[in-house]
């Protein structure tokens, strides 16, 4: 569905979790022989002109930081992925970006562009299936940042409860079903047997 161009947007990558439940850190996790934060990187740089890595261990991603790429940490650090968010809005190069996270290995660009297209004069645009959010494969505009740091600073750090204060256009099932399946979209890796069921899924689904 996606043509071959490159979105005039910022692509933030959040690989700032402790990775607890994992004992390693899960960016660096593999699916089918490919690193999670390889995956996610790769995809996210073919379609955005601008990418941050958000990381609070920036010695052990030095590697990915290139021309494509720019690593950046928490402004506000501690503060979980909101921190992350934060710190990618701030030090974005385009008003518009796109956040997603370091342990989804089956992002689906295509809805990630179509949340671009979509944006217009909202502050963010984010995927919700019944009253579930997917705050972290979301757009969000440099409009949301005021909000966003009041909240950090009074502790406020559930996104959905910002989400109240902002001009958010929210995707449903159905048009999200249009690009996939959203329990394989927005599958994500806490642990390791959730690696073995992506090795499962990535037999099934192409993306």
């Amino acid at each position: 569905m996606r043509k071959n161009r490159k979105v005039k947007a910022s692509g933030i990558v959040l690989a700032g979790g402790r990775s607890s439940r994992m004992q390693i850190n899960k960016a660096f996790a593999e699916v089918s022989g490919l690193k999670l934060i390889d995956n996610v990187l790769g995809k996210v740089s073919q379609v955005f002109d601008e990418v941050l890595l958000v990381t609070n261990d920036p010695e052990n991603f030095y590697y990915y930081s290139n021309e494509s790429v720019r690593i950046i940490s928490d402004l506000i650090p501690g503060k979980g992925p909101l921190s992350g968010i934060h710190a990618g809005l701030y030090c974005a190069r385009y008003d518009v970006t796109l956040a997603v996270p370091c342990d989804m290995p089956f992002l689906n660009m295509d809805l990630a562009v179509h949340m671009i297209d979509l944006v217009g004069d909202h502050d963010g645009v984010v995927p919700r299936i019944g009253e579930y959010f997917q705050p972290l494969f979301a757009v969000y505009t440099r409009r949301c940042l005021p909000k966003i740091e009041e909240s950090l600073l009074l502790d406020q750090l559930k996104m959905s409860d910002i989400y109240k204060s902002l001009d958010i256009l929210y995707v449903d099932e159905k048009e999200i079903r249009r690009f996939g399946d959203p329990a394989v979209m927005f599958y994500n890796i806490n642990n390791r047997d959730d690696l073995k069921y992506a090795e499962g899924l990535i037999k099934k689904v192409i993306v």
